[in-house]
């Protein structure tokens, strides 16, 4: 099974958080769905271009998170119920305003990095509100 991932090599994240992200919001879009077949950690590093260990860091994590469950001698699977999915209108408000987000920092000179940190700063100060 091939999936739609791009990692950005020079963005300044780390492979394994844009992988584990990317996997996330695949989840909560519904673009993967409880009990899809996950690429095989080999296949999916291959396709990437990104060390099969990276690949086994992320899966092992999102199974201890709930996201992903193993089945031995068969395969990686997109868990039942541990996100819901948003809703296509919800996404696709929600890409709208990243779009927007995204715009006003690159006119602003911030770089992907640079949004990345203040984004997760901001949250993280929304959590103690």
């Amino acid at each position: 099974m091939q999936i739609q991932i791009n990692i950005d090599k020079n963005s300044g994240i780390p492979v394994y958080i844009q992988l584990w992200e990317q996997i996330r919001i695949m989840i909560r879009n519904g673009s993967l769905k409880a009990g899809d077949l996950m690429p095989t950690t080999r296949g999916l590093a291959v396709q990437l271009g990104i060390n099969v260990n990276t690949v086994a860091r992320v899966y092992r994590d999102l199974q201890t998170t709930g996201h992903l469950s193993l089945q031995r001698g068969v395969g990686t699977f997109v868990a039942d119920g541990v996100d819901r999915p948003l809703a296509k209108q919800e996404f696709a408000a929600l890409a709208q305003k990243v779009a927007q987000i995204i715009q006003i920092s690159r006119d602003a000179g911030i770089t992907c990095a640079e949004l990345t940190q203040f984004i997760t700063t901001k949250w993280k100060e929304d959590d103690h509100v």
